[in-house]
């Protein structure tokens, strides 16, 4: 089946005859009727096909549309290789360049190469956890997510760790995996399922993990790689769970190819001014519906109240979580995600998020017990 495109910027009569005898019906667009041909939240095509030959450099719109259709290929038209707008193209997420002379071959295997055969689309989904400042337990929630979600949906579920050195979700899960993110990212020209499920480690409470490394990191790493390894991860899983720092940008840059993020914050004031602004900045990169914000270590009686930080954060506290230290604690130090001993409400909570930001089936109510059994244990 023949990829959808969209050819932007251009309505050259040469340009279309050539796509159309390769078999392609391209939609044409001009760049001021971009947001009202393809709104945020529609499908988008396969493949934007950009021609920019009438241009000076590449227009702001290319970002955008990466942001805004991750799992969309983008090729440029230019009229000749040059250098520095090739690299803002590569800062924007392009891969795929032709210049004039324009041949169909060149043309048509640029457009192959981008567009994600049919079948092979990312089925996963992917929950970005981030917290506004250090210590409010944005890993205990990544991983009893995680966790939460393979218990309810016994499908494949991975935590992706993206503190790329010294995270801690493997003390979380209990485990000293031998390969980390780093590895993965590094080696990105090699990922294949395979290769990929060698890089992970199983934990005894379902999830696997790919952990942040020991090693520290030398230099920055490509928002690119990252970007890449996230949305291949989500064809392996269906389900993945990020643990981000908030102070990576890189991270954040690539943050466009999740289902969800979550906002963590508390109700303290030093707090919630880190949340307003990486709820800003993620919602401009994100799109607003798929920001989502929580409060850690909720206190009913607390000054600032939940709706004190709905306005501060602009926008409805999706879910929350009560504090229990002691249990979290105590959860920490055997090394295994609470909500596997635990019937607390801190660990009902966590359940509760991951049937709703999965959209999975309410738990079923636990069977009342009658007879014998039922006196035995107090129950009617």
């Amino acid at each position: 089946m023949a990829p959808a495109v969209s050819l932007v910027g251009s309505n050259e009569p040469q340009l279309i005859q050539m796509l159309r005898v390769l078999g392609l019906m391209p939609t044409v667009v001009p760049f001021e009727n971009l947001e009202s041909k393809h709104p945020t939240g529609s499908k988008g095509p396969d493949v934007f096909l950009i021609d920019i030959r009438e241009l000076q450099g590449m227009p702001r719109e290319v970002s955008q549309l990466k942001r805004q259709f991750p799992n969309a290929g983008v090729v440029i038209v230019a009229r000749t290789l040059d250098p520095a707008v090739m690299l803002d193209a590569m800062r924007s997420g392009v891969t795929e360049w032709v210049h004039e002379p324009l041949s169909a071959a060149e043309l048509d295997a640029a457009i192959r190469r981008v567009a994600k055969p049919a079948g092979k689309a990312p089925a996963g989904k992917t929950f970005a956890i981030m917290g506004a400042k250090g210590g409010l337990g944005s890993t205990t929630v990544a991983v009893n997510l995680a966790t939460a979600l393979q218990k309810a949906s016994r499908q494949p579920t991975l935590v992706m760790d993206l503190h790329l050195a010294h995270g801690d979700a493997s003390v979380y899960f209990g485990v000293e995996p031998r390969f980390s993110v780093l590895d993965a990212l590094e080696n990105i020209h090699r990922l294949d399922e395979t290769y990929f499920k060698g890089l992970v480690t199983n934990t005894k409470a379902g999830p696997d993990l790919l952990a942040s490394s020991d090693r520290a990191l030398m230099g920055t790493v490509d928002v690119q790689r990252v970007r890449h390894l996230i949305e291949f991860a989500s064809t392996v899983y269906r389900y993945v769970v990020l643990d981000c720092p908030r102070s990576d940008g890189t991270v954040v840059e690539a943050l466009d190819a999740a289902s969800t993020v979550i906002v963590l914050a508390n109700q303290e004031l030093a707090t919630l001014r880190n949340a307003t602004r990486i709820a800003a900045a993620l919602r401009q990169r994100c799109g607003a519906n798929r920001v989502k914000l929580a409060i850690s270590r909720l206190d009913p009686a607390a000054d600032i109240s939940r709706q004190d930080v709905e306005r501060v954060l602009g926008g409805p506290v999706k879910y929350t979580f009560p504090s229990d230290y002691r249990t979290s604690l105590g959860a920490l130090n055997r090394g295994e995600p609470l909500i596997l001993q635990n019937h607390s409400s801190l660990a009902f909570s966590f359940e509760e998020f991951a049937r709703d930001v999965a959209e999975l089936p309410a738990k079923p109510p636990e069977p009342t017990r009658t007879g014998l059994l039922g006196r035995l244990s107090g129950r009617r």
